[in-house]
């Protein structure tokens, strides 16, 4: 009946007519449906994920959401009027989800207005847009009460993260006590003395830290490492003394939790003697982790030829681009997806790694946290060096074995003190002294003469060298003031084994916490804007967010990076460089060794030296006949080698050039062709159907 009432004389109106009602219909149905749309991206960067709706379901208050855009900089750059738009969807999203309880409100602080005044008060970052000086503002507060959160200006380039920035600034509003993380470390986390600098500054993992948590640098651990703490965070432990070994034992035993970070070659100790700040070269925690049966390997590092990172290696004018196996930067194929510290997280930069070994009777459970691919092998520290590195010396020597090798791992289960008779007890003075004079005949210490890549270059640092911040006397009585007695700390009974199952999270490697292995930092106006390239920070973040029990966030901090590698592209990198390098190697060997002939040809060619001074050796006809025959053979041999080895280059990049060009072709030509091909068969099909109606 449709079909003979379409092709009637006047069925196109009845068609009309039914489409204007459809569509009535659908508008007046979807009224209440806004923001309708499909996430396609990897990270579903455009959609609310669920730690955002855990978030925003825990708030109990009602929150005011204060918008401060400046219409000046929205309308004159076009790029922050773009991005003005996507702020103000994902803010009313959240608020849509709160069920009344979030409010949005936007203002445009005008120069010199009342509204102004508030966007200053209330923490926002003014930015001059001409040489007029009058301020745009583009940020947003959170009011919860009497707490106010801040972000100051919102940034593109961190619309990646920008429902993350949203939720933290929720959270922290929400929850403004925040769990204390005890820090010990001979790193200069909480800052250092730099000639670029011209003063003290720390670390941007300490930043990060900042934004979530309580931090506390701890000077001595006998004192401060406690039960105020929430956990306890280790990064580059060295030179602990056996009482402050002991009283972070003690706390594990008593149910503590901690992040350990230990490095068997920290490349930035050899940086740190420009700036006259020594530290320590090597870390281990082995001395409490062996009893569980979990170490890490004295004095080896990981390379890895699947996950290893491109520089230039080489010296002066010989340089080339070969993978640093040290440098590994770790995909989702090394890292466990099934944990909550590493669920989602895509990628982690680490530097001269050790390697976690876990003993056949280990007391404890140990789940790989981040491991190596089977292309991967074990070296000695010293093949690193002192005065630079030898990259293609790795290549030369790299023979890799067939199994993953563990990088970071959590550690639970039941575990024994490494105390168990109780406290270390106090050495005899006179055994002691000679002790320490023993020792301080061990320390040496590399100075360097000349550094032309301290990224890359190490020193041995003995203990009494490495800086420890000075502590400084209580005040005295004043006389005639009766003396006040503090109280005494009531000292925690030993324990010779763990009263709650152990929760240690252990990363082997502790460069991968500086800027350069995961962020980019930018000034803008004053304010440090990061960018992460990698999920190093987040990786810290998340183990001791999880370790303190606070878990909102960890789904949200690892939704993406700033950076979108091919994976598929690194891979056949990765294999064609395998391929083809030794056979490179052999071509730039035999082509030294030919250049090296011919000049030595034409040494004895042109007349050369004989054993006294001003002597020459007379040759012959055919002598000399001989000499040029054997030349012309080597520099045509030398012609064909460098034409083999420009091949050889060439075909290092043939299998990367091949897939590019298969995504350019999938990319651009493959969408346009199978939407015409689809055209055509519904072309067909319609044009059969047609004709069989005709004939029917």
């Amino acid at each position: 009946m449709i079909r003979k009432l379409f092709h009637s004389d006047r069925g196109w109106i009845v068609g009309i007519a039914i489409a204007i009602a459809l569509f009535v219909v659908l508008n007046t149905g979807l009224t209440g449906v806004t923001g309708l749309r499909v996430d396609l991206t990897e990270d579903r960067l455009f959609t609310v994920s669920q730690g955002t709706r855990n978030i925003v379901n825990g708030v109990k208050e009602p929150i005011e959401f204060e918008l401060y855009f400046s219409q000046t900089l929205l309308k004159q750059v076009a790029l922050y009027g773009n991005y003005a738009d996507r702020v103000r969807d994902v803010v009313n999203e959240i608020a849509a989800i709160s069920d009344d309880k979030f409010t949005v409100t936007e203002f445009d602080p005008e120069p010199f207005s009342e509204t102004e005044d508030d966007a200053v008060k209330a923490g926002l970052k003014g930015v001059p847009l001409d040489a007029s000086g009058e301020k745009v503002y583009f940020g947003l507060a959170a009011r919860i009460g009497e707490t106010t959160a801040v972000l100051p200006f919102f940034q593109p380039e961190r619309e990646a993260f920008l429902e993350y920035d949203l939720s933290k600034l929720l959270y922290t509003a929400a929850n403004p006590k925040k769990p204390v993380v005890g820090v010990i470390s001979t790193l200069p986390l909480f800052g250092e003395f730099s000639p670029r600098s011209q003063g003290k500054k720390q670390w941007p993992i300490i930043d990060m830290l900042e934004e979530t948590f309580e931090v506390r640098s701890i000077i001595d651990a006998t004192e401060e490492v406690n039960d105020e703490l929430d956990v306890l965070f280790l990064a580059h432990p060295a030179n602990l003394t056996e009482d402050e070994l002991y009283a972070i034992d003690q706390y594990l035993m008593a149910g503590g939790k901690a992040l350990i970070m230990t490095d068997p070659h920290n490349e930035m100790a050899r940086a740190s003697l420009v700036a006259g700040r020594p530290m320590a070269l090597t870390s281990n925690f082995n001395k409490l982790t062996a009893q569980w049966g979990v170490t890490v390997a004295d004095k080896k590092v990981l390379g890895d030829m699947k996950t290893a990172r491109m520089v230039n290696a080489g010296k002066g004018g010989d340089t080339q681009a070969a993978p640093y196996l040290l440098w590994m930067s770790m995909r989702q194929d090394n890292i466990n997806d099934s944990d909550a510290v590493t669920r989602g997280v895509t990628a982690i930069n680490v530097a001269s790694a050790g390697m976690i070994e876990v003993a056949e009777n280990a007391s404890v459970t140990v789940e790989p946290l981040l491991q190596t691919t089977k292309v991967s092998q074990v070296f000695d520290t010293d093949m690193i060096g002192i005065a630079e590195t030898n990259i293609l010396g790795f290549l030369d020597k790299f023979q890799p074995g067939d199994t993953k090798l563990m990088v970071a791992a959590r550690i639970s289960g039941d575990a024994v003190s490494a105390y168990p008779d109780g406290p270390p007890k106090k050495p005899e003075p006179k055994k002691a002294e000679a002790e320490g004079k023993d020792a301080a005949k061990k320390d040496t210490m590399v100075k360097a003469e000349s550094i032309k890549d301290s990224s890359l270059e190490t020193a041995t640092l003995p203990d009494s060298e490495v800086a420890k911040p000075e502590t400084v006397a209580p005040p005295t009585d004043k006389p005639g003031e009766a003396k006040t007695e503090e109280p005494k700390k009531k000292k925690r009974p030993h324990l010779a084994k763990s009263q709650k199952p152990l929760n240690v999270v252990l990363i082997a490697d502790t460069d991968m916490l500086h800027e350069r292995f995961w962020i980019r930092i930018q000034d803008f106006f004053g304010q440090r804007v990061m960018s992460p390239f990698s999920n190093n920070g987040d990786l810290v973040v998340n183990a001791l967010d999880n370790l303190s029990g606070s878990s909102d966030l960890i789904s949200l901090r690892s939704r993406g990076t700033a950076q979108r590698p091919f994976t598929l592209v690194e891979a056949l990198r990765a294999d064609a460089d395998q391929r083809y390098r030794k056979k490179e190697q052999d071509l730039v060997k035999r082509l030294a060794e030919a250049e090296k002939r011919i000049a030595e040809l034409q040494g004895k060619s042109d007349g050369p030296a004989g054993d006294k001074p001003g002597s020459e050796v007379k040759l012959s006809e055919d002598q000399r006949k001989s000499l040029d025959g054997e030349m012309q053979t080597l520099q045509t041999d030398l012609l064909a080698i460098r034409k083999e080895l420009r091949t050889v280059q060439l075909d290092l990049r043939k299998d990367i050039e091949r897939l590019n060009g298969w995504l350019r072709f999938i990319n651009i030509g493959l969408m346009p062709i199978a939407v015409g091909v689809l055209a055509i068969i519904l072309g067909i099909v319609r044009a059969r159907r047609r004709n069989a109606a005709l004939a029917a």
